[in-house]
């Protein structure tokens, strides 16, 4: 789908019209890479390796901000250019933030139902790298990072005080971002009525829904859309999702969806297993965490295709053209596939004591 989505841009834009999925193979192959490693390492080592692993990832936010070593696309700075490919350290911050929280949460069970020791202290390193996201700005995964965050926060059993006080702060917060910028404001506007502005802020969802009306139920047929033709911008990386069903169809959309859902489902199982079979919380946290960030990030996608949330800004997991991406989701995949081994399964870094 990346390169029938990409082909005629990138023959415009580079003259070369395989070199985005070229990029896209080279990830590929890394991310499988990264996925045998960290599927072979225990993944209790990542409880001793959370509290750098963030701080890491919070480092390579702040230098993206720096000029001339970030780089700036569309408005965002969100890049990080390493030769002639670019990393995005925000995916990395994504499930470092997740690896953190899942270790707070385990190792201080007993001081959740205090307020200071429990609920500020496990936002205590992910606050400034939400905060450096924002500045980039990317609004969208500081929202699911923290959805995911108090998702955790709600497994773990957190006080409903606590939890109604931590909704309540981050939906000020977000209404207040969402309100008091012009152009978050215009997608709010635009989501409602993409027609009021057809040839600008509502151009690309309307181009969306044109593209799923023409798949229908059977679709196209696969590299016979029109939509990417230069109609649907970022056709090959945030709105894939309705070439697919403008080529794929009903069908094809139903694929995507259903194999997100049977992603959500293994994945759940296996945070449920651990904690069942082996009396582990932190692998429990991790699993969910995990499932939870690639799994929301996917349906929001989805949603934003389909014209039921405003643009967000968010890619498909495994599927949306972006090497970085693909890189880090397939690394995660590859932790939770260790959380499924269990904490006593062999492999590098082994020797990690069980609890």
């Amino acid at each position: 789908m990346v390169y029938s989505a990409s082909f005629i841009y990138a023959q415009e834009r580079t003259g070369d019209g395989f070199a985005f999925i070229k990029k896209q193979i080279i990830f590929a192959i890394l991310g499988f890479g990264a996925l045998l490693i960290s599927c072979r390492i225990n993944y209790r080592k990542w409880e001793h390796w959370a509290y750098k692993f963030a701080l890491i990832a919070t480092g390579l936010l702040a230098l993206v901000l720096i000029p001339g070593v970030g780089t700036r696309t569309l408005g965002a700075q969100r890049w990080l250019r390493l030769g002639f490919l670019t990393f995005q350290p925000g995916e990395l911050a994504k499930f470092a933030l997740i690896f953190f929280v899942s270790r707070q949460l385990d190792r201080k069970q007993e001081l959740l139902q205090k307020f200071v020791p429990g609920v500020l202290a496990t936002f205590l390193v992910p606050f400034p790298a939400l905060l450096l996201l924002l500045l980039q700005p990317d609004f969208g995964t500081t929202v699911m990072i923290t959805v995911v965050i108090f998702s955790l926060m709600f497994l773990a059993g957190m006080p409903k005080r606590f939890l109604a006080l931590i909704f309540g702060v981050g939906g000020g917060a977000a209404a207040l971002l969402v309100l008091g910028s012009a152009y978050r404001r215009a997608r709010l506007m635009t989501f409602f009525d993409p027609w009021r502005d057809p040839t600008g802020k509502g151009f690309q969802i309307i181009q969306s829904l044109l593209g799923l009306h023409h798949g229908s139920f059977w679709g196209v047929g696969l590299g016979n859309g029109k939509e990417k033709l230069f109609y649907l911008p970022e056709a090959h990386n945030d709105f894939i999702f309705a070439v697919i069903g403008e080529e794929l169809g009903f069908i094809g959309l139903s694929a995507v969806a259903l194999a997100f859902c049977y992603f959500i489902y293994r994945g759940l199982k296996i945070a449920y297993q651990s904690y069942e079979k082996y009396n582990d919380k932190f692998g429990m946290f991790l699993a969910t965490g995990i499932t939870l960030a690639l799994g929301l990030q996917g349906f929001v996608n989805m949603a934003v295709v389909l014209g039921l949330v405003p643009t967000k800004g968010l890619t498909l997991p495994f599927i949306s053209y972006g090497g970085s991406a693909l890189l880090v989701d397939l690394f995660a995949v590859g932790v939770l596939l260790s959380v499924a081994r269990g904490p006593q399964a062999k492999g590098l870094f082994s020797g990690v004591k069980s609890k």
